[in-house]
């Protein structure tokens, strides 16, 4: 239900414009596509596995390998279900439309 929720959600933002050259989200995709976020996650993900193991050493919930393939594999599920629909649309747009491929110099193709 979920999944199909933010497909909904995707195609309204996408009938409406909202993924327009110049839009809002044009402009954060292109902040995160040039930024590079990887010292950033890499502390906070330590962070998160200390605080992790404290409440699991702390409260004797169960094997910290056990909580943290738990926590893993929700947090890759639900990311999955709100990146998939993006990706799907991609998909269908690079076999319907020749100008969203690649030649093999590296550049779009044209329209035609």
């Amino acid at each position: 239900m979920l999944f199909v929720a933010t497909l909904i959600r995707f195609s309204v933002l996408l009938k409406r414009g909202k993924y327009q050259k110049g839009s809002k989200r044009d402009e954060l995709r292109a902040k995160f596509e040039t930024k590079t976020y990887i010292p950033a996650v890499i502390i906070g993900s330590t962070g998160l596995v200390f605080i992790v193991q404290f409440i699991v050493r702390t409260f004797n919930l169960a094997d910290i390998e056990e909580a943290v393939i738990t926590v893993l594999c929700f947090a890759v599920f639900y990311t999955m279900i709100f990146v998939l629909p993006e990706q799907l649309v991609i998909l269908y747009c690079k076999f319907r439309f020749k100008s969203f491929n690649f030649d093999k110099r590296g550049y779009m193709n044209s329209e035609d």
